[in-house]
């Protein structure tokens, strides 16, 4: 069978030709993803190609001209797209390049595209191999799939049955014309060592090692599958919806285990679940993009033993990349901050406030909100405040307050945690001041003294920015 038919009958097995839209082939302009743009072409499938600048090589800007000349020639659509590829904190320069290019792609695809990337068999043993010197699990072991979803999109590798030297030989008799980048000859990189060093050495003592590692990866792709479906159960158990998201708040509630359910759980199913959950947070991020990339064991392994294992009143906090973890009233929090805010450093701003005429509404920009009034019959404030000077500021220590319904004046503190108020959004809530006296406490209560029976009165009301 010609190599062309194979790929058609692989991509084929893949997925459906998308209806009125396109395939999508990301294009570096090297032999591999040449080859799966010219396969695609001579099919006469309906595509355009994509290319990422990461920036990181002085020849990128050539790399674009060898792009545009070879789709030009083709007649085939090519979009350029310019990223920083730069080492990210906490990331291998292959990780922070990857990240980055698989953002752009996705942002690139329109309604019902499907990605086409072209690893191919040998890539699938490198990975295979990378990962099991990262002693990764199942989920590192089953390596790339022939298909998965980026974000509402299928991706799709239909080159991975094929071999490198079944590449190379093809182009040579299609006579194709690619660029090499001169960064696959550095073996400092993890995957140039194994392609250069390990599996050649391998491949004199086992001959069909490519073919052995891409069946150990199908077969840890089966064991993860069995992984997943237990997962999914213990996820359903363990999810709590019931959690009141606060008005205002610097974090996005991702979501939310219950820890009482977790701790049912063996250690390894507990590690199962979390690193499930964390899979499917990603698509629960209000952005489409991945909240936590490929969190490791270590991570998983620190959730168990400071937030899932600890004490009752234990308060830690675990930050990973952009997100934080996080424990309270036997619940494990997934958050995400909100703004660009510091939070350390508003906090420590005791001296932090703003006048506000209440008859207009306030943009208050540190936490991304604006607070306006609204007239409601018989509920908040007296409608004199309007005319009045008030004062925003937030949490200092010590306040008191008298809330509309109770009898007594309380600590706010102690307010806050008969509220079920979490500790990290306590210090955010807008406070309103009349003089010195607290008079409001945004999305919570008004003051008795200041509160209206049965007339029109007036309320906060908290928009996003």
């Amino acid at each position: 069978m010609s190599f062309i038919k194979r790929f058609q009958g692989s991509l084929g097995s893949l997925c459906l030709p998308p209806e009125n839209a396109s395939y999508v082939v990301a294009y570096s302009g090297g032999i591999d993803s040449h080859v799966l743009l010219h396969c695609c072409e001579k099919l006469n499938l309906p595509m355009r190609a994509v290319h990422v600048h990461h920036g990181l090589q002085s020849t990128a800007d050539d790399w674009v001209s060898h792009c545009q000349t070879i789709c030009d020639a083709l007649s085939i659509q090519l979009d350029v797209l310019y990223v920083d590829g730069q080492k990210k904190k906490g990331q291998s320069p292959e990780e922070s390049a990857r990240a980055a290019r698989y953002s752009a792609l996705q942002n690139n695809l329109m309604p019902g595209d499907s990605l086409l990337t072209a690893q191919h068999l040998d890539d699938q043993a490198e990975t295979v191999l990378i990962q099991l010197f990262r002693t990764a699990s199942a989920a590192g072991l089953s390596a790339m799939p022939a298909v998965k979803k980026i974000g509402e999109h299928d991706h799709l590798r239909p080159l991975l049955t094929f071999s490198r030297r079944e590449i190379e030989n093809f182009a040579k008799q299609a006579c194709l014309y690619w660029i090499e980048d001169p960064s696959n000859h550095d073996i400092n990189y993890d995957r140039n060592y194994i392609r250069k060093n390990v599996l050649p050495m391998l491949e004199q003592r086992w001959p069909q090692i490519t073919q052995q590692l891409t069946i150990v990866s199908h077969l840890q792709s089966n064991n993860l599958q069995v992984l997943e479906d237990m997962a999914a159960i213990d996820l359903a158990n363990s999810l709590n919806t019931s959690i009141n998201k606060p008005i205002v708040s610097a974090y996005e509630i991702v979501s939310v285990l219950s820890i009482t359910r977790l701790r049912l759980l063996s250690s390894a199913r507990l590690l199962n679940v979390l690193r499930y959950w964390l899979a499917v947070a990603n698509h629960l991020h209000t952005d489409g993009l991945p909240i936590i990339r490929s969190p490791t064991r270590n991570l998983l392994e620190e959730i168990e033993k400071t937030l899932v294992n600890s004490h009752q009143d234990a308060k830690p906090v675990i930050i990973f990349n952009d997100v934080e973890f996080r424990k309270y009233q036997n619940d494990l929090y997934l958050l995400k901050q909100k703004t660009n805010l510091n939070l350390k450093a508003f906090k420590k701003d005791r001296n932090y406030n703003r006048s506000w005429l209440p008859s207009t509404a306030l943009n208050l920009a540190e936490l991304n909100i604006q607070i306006k009034p609204v007239l409601r019959m018989g509920e908040g404030l007296n409608k004199d405040l309007l005319t009045e000077c008030l004062t925003i500021c937030f949490r200092r220590g010590g306040e008191n307050f008298h809330p509309e319904h109770r009898q007594h004046s309380q600590r706010l503190k102690k307010l806050l945690q008969e509220a079920n108020i979490p500790p990290w959004d306590r210090e955010t809530i807008p406070l309103v001041y009349f003089k010195n006296e607290l008079i409001a406490v945004v999305g919570l209560w008004v003051s008795k003294q200041h509160a209206v029976g049965e007339e029109e009165g007036w309320v906060i009301d908290v928009e996003a920015l």
